[in-house]
């Protein structure tokens, strides 16, 4: 049978730390087992960056679309963890989706190959990949609640009014243009302004937004009662830190949920603050009495 192979290749944040998982050297390995055994390469597919608990990647899926196209019957990895960590969605793949499609699959590394193995040990295999995963992702999360109990920022962006410090990441410190607008908002509604009127009389003056500002473009958009209502209600404007506020349910789910408060990191303190307590309880005063 003649065949026409697709070469997968993937590498996740924590696997790239590995000179032996890089994409160069699994692009070495299933080229050089190709060509050894004759395969015709129909194409490269990489994802680089994604997680082996996701199956939403986008080379793979373009991978998917050209074997339903009948483009390719034959896919290659270095080894089944580069398929996926998820076992239950792997076992799916290797069992279920891949022979009912009539593509052959080979896991070099771990010397699988659909069309000669049982694959008895592949259940067991894919179930330590999950294991692997699991622990990483365990790790990773004991690494940030660390870091949120000492009072270090992780969050993705600097909350609107900071930047980080460019000498330590994790650590907030004012950033003077965007600073006035905060002021501004909350001396507003000190004094009485409603956050449409806020917002109204920002748009009027043509003054960006938050998401403006993050992605370095004038105005673009108009301001909403919600974005100044969360900056009203952000204690980080008085030098505290609030994190830990939602948690993913699973490490291979994306869903998230609100914690509880009291299970959140709070730390006072731990950067320059932009308003002072007086003005903080005087803008949220409203709210405070109509909650």
């Amino acid at each position: 049978m003649k065949y026409s192979a697709a070469l997968y290749m993937r590498l996740s944040k924590e696997d790239g730390k590995k000179d032996s998982g890089s994409i160069g050297s699994q692009r070495e390995i299933l080229r050089g087992f190709a060509e050894e055994k004759g395969f015709e390469i129909f194409g490269e597919y990489i994802d680089e960056g994604f997680s082996g608990t996701n199956f939403e990647r986008p080379a793979f899926k373009k991978m998917l679309a050209d074997a339903e196209e009948g483009k390719i019957n034959l896919i290659i990895t270095k080894d089944l963890s580069r398929l996926g960590r998820d076992y239950i969605s792997a076992g799916q793949f290797t069992e279920i989706i891949f022979p009912s499609k009539g593509i052959r699959y080979i896991a070099v590394t771990d010397g699988y190959d659909s069309e000669e193995s049982p694959g008895d040990f592949i259940p067991f295999k894919n179930i330590v990949n999950e294991m692997y995963a699991r622990d990483i992702s365990r790790k990773i999360r004991s690494a940030f609640k660390a870091r949120m109990k000492s009072g270090d920022f992780i969050g993705p962006f600097a909350p609107f009014g900071y930047r980080r410090c460019p000498e330590n990441r994790h650590k907030l410190i004012t950033d003077r243009k965007t600073a006035e607008i905060v002021k501004r908002i909350f001396s507003e509604s000190a004094e009485g302004r409603t956050p449409k009127e806020i917002c109204r009389k920002l748009d009027s003056e043509g003054i960006p937004t938050p998401l403006d500002f993050r992605k370095d473009l004038p105005k673009s958009r108009n301001w909403n009662s919600a974005t100044v209502l969360k900056i009203l209600k952000n204690p980080v404007y008085l030098g505290h830190l609030e994190q830990g506020k939602t948690a993913k349910i699973s490490f291979k789910s994306k869903i998230s949920v609100n914690v509880p408060p009291e299970k959140r990191f709070f730390s006072k303190n731990v950067h320059e603050a932009i308003v002072d307590e007086e003005t903080f309880k005087k803008a949220n005063r409203r709210y405070r009495n109509r909650k």
